[in-house]
């Protein structure tokens, strides 16, 4: 492009806004994606979301031919704003021989129950921070590793036996949910995780007899951004105004935990939050937040 005559200035500014990175609505410059990700992240398949509601119910079933298993490690990336809840579930028999890996508090947890060991053992970082974090799980002898981001952070010793050897050939793995009562559990835990898990690999996939279609009714956006998980307990109450066929909804009030938020002061502390008052109309005076 030539700049030149009466029309260089504003072609010179042209230019130069071309060359500025995009702005969202708080000013904020937005973050570039370099081509080579766009090209990764089409190539991925999308990430699964854990939860199917407040319930227990796993979101995806895979079996597994122990006879055949030459692979005994599970790796995967995880992300979740959620502090506690299920990630996996497995069971070669759920009354005697099951392990569930979750989070509490935001820390990996390992709840076990086999023949060579019961226990309820928490290590590693908190991971409810929103960003994706690879988790590894592998069976090495008779230990179980747990591995956060290239990173060992919890090796339990004599806590098990050769995968190909159990009584029972078959293993499930249930994702984000389990195969039997919560109340079975070693440490009582709140199985629903609000979580996204991809790039997954379980186990031996030759070994791989099934697997069940993920039914999460949710999506996992690529894009994860503080204020878009809340807590059981969360409700909102909303105002209406207008006529029927043309009605505006007003946020009146918001929970968390039987606690009504502080909009003020959220606002005074954050700029991550953005509102406006909703516009009167006859017979209400207050303005509400939307």
């Amino acid at each position: 492009m030539e700049c030149g005559g009466p029309l260089a200035k504003s072609c010179w500014v042209l230019l130069l806004l071309l060359l500025l990175p995009p702005y969202n609505h708080q000013g904020q410059a937005l973050r570039q994606i370099p081509p080579t990700q766009l090209q990764e992240r089409d190539r991925d398949p999308p990430a699964v979301h854990l939860s199917n509601g407040p319930g227990q119910e796993p979101v995806s079933i895979m079996t597994f031919n122990l006879t055949k298993i030459t692979k005994t490690s599970s790796s995967f990336e995880f992300r979740t704003w959620d502090p506690e809840g299920v990630i996996f579930y497995g069971d070669t028999n759920p009354r005697d021989d099951w392990f569930v890996l979750g989070l509490r508090d935001g820390r990996p947890e390992i709840q076990l129950h086999n023949p060579w060991a019961q226990l309820t053992v928490g290590a590693g970082p908190r991971l409810d921070d929103g960003r994706w974090h690879q988790v590894e799980v592998k069976i090495l002898g008779d230990s179980v590793l747990l591995g956060v981001d290239e990173e060992e952070v919890l090796r339990l010793r004599q806590v098990s036996g050769p995968l190909a050897k159990k009584p029972q050939p078959i293993m499930r793995i249930a994702l984000g949910g389990l195969l039997f009562p919560a109340s079975h559990l070693r440490l009582p835990l709140v199985p629903a995780l609000d979580a996204c898990l991809r790039r997954d690999n379980w186990l031996d996939k030759q070994a791989q007899i099934s697997v069940s279609v993920p039914t999460s009714l949710r999506n996992c956006a690529i894009e994860s951004q503080p204020g878009i998980f809340f807590p059981p307990g969360t409700h909102a109450e909303f105002s209406l105004q207008g006529e029927a066929s043309s009605a505006s909804f007003c946020l009146d009030g918001l929970w968390a935990q039987d606690q009504r938020l502080d909009m003020d002061r959220a606002l005074s502390r954050s700029q991550d939050i953005w509102t406006h008052s909703c516009p009167q109309s006859p017979g209400n005076g207050t303005n509400t937040t939307h």
